[in-house]
């Protein structure tokens, strides 16, 4: 079971709504639920695998509350210009990366990728995670610290290990 620690306090549908019309889509219910009561907090546990990548990360679910520092228009505004088309951030690593919803297949049903901030290319940017918001949370798992050190030396050789 996933617990969300240091959350913000729960917003209305309104302000979920809000965000809605800036982006011009409809979140799913799922998300939409768990954002009210859990944005802006951290999952625990928080490490998910997807196409041939181990223990990324689910930093924080991104805040509706706009004095938040990981408000998410905010995030969205910062990066659109690097997102593709129909690709909406609600989560963040603690790299600089982000979990979205992708409207580009299905503008009634978005997927869950990942989008990868070193990757030039939107085509290589972003990878697919999952269908759903449950099936995101239902991925997280408590990841092994060996391995996500491993992970961290191979994604940053050039860092000073020792």
């Amino acid at each position: 079971m996933v617990k969300w620690l240091d959350t913000d306090e729960p917003v209305k549908k309104e302000d979920i709504e809000h965000v809605e019309k800036e982006f011009g889509i409809r979140f799913p219910k799922d998300y939409a639920e768990y954002a009210m009561q859990n944005h802006g907090g951290v999952p625990d546990p928080n490490s998910f695998d997807f196409e041939g990548r181990k223990g990324a990360v689910f930093e924080r679910l991104l805040s509706y509350d706009e004095t938040q520092p990981h408000y998410i228009l905010k995030e969205y505004h910062w990066i659109k210009t690097r997102l593709p088309r129909k690709v909406y951030p609600i989560g963040s690593d603690p790299f600089g990366n982000y979990i979205c919803f992708s409207y580009r297949e299905n503008e009634s049903n978005p997927c869950i990728v990942f989008w990868d901030h070193e990757k030039t290319s939107p085509k290589t940017a972003i990878s697919y995670v999952c269908d759903s918001f449950s099936e995101l949370i239902s991925k997280l798992y408590e990841a092994d610290t060996s391995e996500i050190d491993k992970m961290l030396r191979e994604e940053y050789p050039d860092l000073d290990w020792s």
